[in-house]
């Protein structure tokens, strides 16, 4: 098992999201109520999250979706949340779903491999994985939705505005989602077709070497 550093991204990727979640706290201690310095303090509990599902789920690390899942988690919490980025920026949160997207189709990804763990990786395969890149992400943005919702019958925060758009606002949340999740698509059709790799199947191809890539023979092994 790999240290916990490099389980969370490695000594780079912590150094930086600590690094923006203190300018973040700067922020809050001058600009917004004391509140918000609690939700900041919280941010660095999302490095964690990598960890404990390796753990959970019996994985090898895969430091490159760490850094991935940290940086959707300081952007999405740290700067949306802990700093109102959705409030000061009204693009900003259809840039998050957009990175949900990204992010969630690349683990549907590594869900279809983590499935198909030691059998070899061939072209007949790519319907499939097309198929976990797109239904997964769209599942998660449709329970986040629902989530939003029932927010609203709980906390009456109308996280969707509903009074004031509608499902407009849902609505362009989950079309973002979708073309984050298609971006992943087009880098997994080039891979198929061209075998271009590129940053996104980067994720996707060392989650497979880890955790699901047939294992090399015993002689192999000893060269």
């Amino acid at each position: 098992m790999q240290p916990l550093v490099n389980q969370c991204g490695g000594r780079a990727a912590i150094a930086a999201y600590l690094a923006g979640t203190l300018a973040i706290g700067v922020v809050d201690f001058f600009c917004f109520p004391w509140p918000y310095l609690l939700v900041t303090a919280a941010a660095p509990l999302f490095l964690l999250i990598p960890p404990l599902a390796y753990r959970l789920l019996r994985l090898r690390p895969v430091p490159a979706l760490s850094r991935a899942v940290a940086l959707f988690a300081f952007l999405a919490y740290g700067v949306g949340i802990a700093m109102k980025g959705y409030h000061w920026f009204p693009w900003f949160d259809k840039f998050v779903h957009l990175l949900s997207g990204v992010l969630f189709a690349l683990l549907g990804l590594c869900l279809f491999a983590y499935l198909k763990r030691n059998r070899p990786l061939a072209k007949e395969d790519a319907p499939f994985a097309f198929y976990f890149a797109l239904s997964f992400p769209m599942l998660i943005a449709a329970c986040w939705e629902i989530a939003e919702y029932a927010c609203d019958f709980v906390f009456h925060t109308d996280p969707q505005r509903v009074l004031t758009t509608g499902i407009h606002d849902t609505m362009l949340d989950m079309i973002a989602c979708l073309l984050g999740t298609l971006l992943v698509l087009w880098a997994l059709w080039r891979f198929h077709r061209r075998r271009k790799t590129g940053p996104l199947m980067r994720v996707f191809l060392d989650f497979w070497q880890a955790n699901a890539a047939v294992p090399a023979p015993l002689e192999s092994r000893a060269h």
